[in-house]
């Protein structure tokens, strides 16, 4: 029971930390449904993994199952509640793996270092003992690096560079997780220290993750920036057009208004009175039809 205690408790911690890589765009109504799912399950699995160490004992064959995959209905209930594509969970939990493994490591390697010639089931338990207490320690450095080392959402949505990044921490820790899947509990100093060196993997992984993010949003602002520079420069262009129709529209109307002038001029001056009101009432008549098609004009551009 002790030690079902402490993988059902570590595995609440893992869960919470990956959560808080979401942290910022879930509500609290969310979180609380979170937590009340995660604690359902709990429970569950509590009676499950107590019933399995009761029935077939405590040893790999046992030890390994429950830690490799225990993990999965967490994963499931925080997928079903915190709205971020498929990718972006797959890529926090590869992360989020990464991290265990090492963990687990440096806790297999204090307990075969401080205390020789334990039983399995006692490797086991100290094992799990230690693992906890590295999280629990850890738990503030994880706190503050989860909560703002995921990049955008859109960043996974693109297809098919998105579900690259966000498998490529479980392909770095498959052949890890390969090797261990045995029921061999204790494996040789070399393939422990191999995977020590998984950080270092994950800094650099890390690095590129950030790079390519950054690339993603400046390719992203380039392209906004494109569409808004080519509406200006439509807009601009629908302009100039407008002031060039009206520049040749005041041209011809300054010709016909001289012309006009020059008639009423002419008519005046010998006599034709009746004929210079007659001329300015039919350029009334025009004056009032352009008018109107200009309304019209201005109505169908709307």
């Amino acid at each position: 029971m002790i030690l079902t205690a402490l993988i059902v408790t570590a595995q609440l911690i893992d869960t919470y930390v990956r959560r808080l890589a979401f942290a910022r765009s879930i509500s609290s109504d969310v979180k609380r449904q979170l937590w009340l799912a995660w604690f359902a399950w709990s429970v569950a699995s509590f009676q499950l993994y107590d019933f399995i160490f009761a029935e077939f004992g405590v040893n790999a064959a046992t030890y390994k199952p429950i830690l490799m995959l225990g993990w999965l209905p967490y994963f499931l209930i925080s997928w079903k509640f915190i709205p971020w594509s498929l990718p972006s969970h797959v890529f926090v939990f590869g992360m989020a793996a990464i991290c265990a493994l090492v963990q687990h490591t440096v806790a297999t390697s204090i307990v075969l270092l401080n205390f020789r010639g334990l039983s399995d089931a006692n490797i086991i338990i100290a094992e799990a003992t230690g693992y906890l207490l590295l999280y629990i320690i850890c738990l503030p450095l994880y706190g503050k690096y989860f909560v703002k080392f995921l990049p955008n959402r859109e960043f996974f949505d693109m297809r098919p560079i998105g579900i690259y990044i966000a498998v490529m921490p479980l392909v770095i820790i498959s052949g890890h997780l390969l090797r261990i899947a045995d029921d061999i509990l204790v494996h040789s100093w070399a393939e422990r220290l191999s995977r020590m060196y998984l950080p270092i993997v994950f800094f650099f992984f890390y690095r590129y993750i950030l790079s390519a993010a950054k690339s993603f949003y400046d390719l992203q602002r380039l392209e906004q920036n494109k569409i808004r520079l080519k509406e200006q420069l439509d807009a601009l262009k629908e302009y100039n057009d407008d002031v060039r129709e009206n520049q040749k529209f005041i041209s011809v109307m300054r010709h016909d208004l001289r012309h006009s002038y020059n008639l009423i001029y002419a008519m005046l001056e010998s006599g034709n009175v009746e004929k210079a009101r007659e001329h300015i009432a039919a350029q009334k008549v025009l004056l009032e039809t352009a008018k109107v098609s200009a309304r019209v004009s201005e109505v169908q551009g709307k």
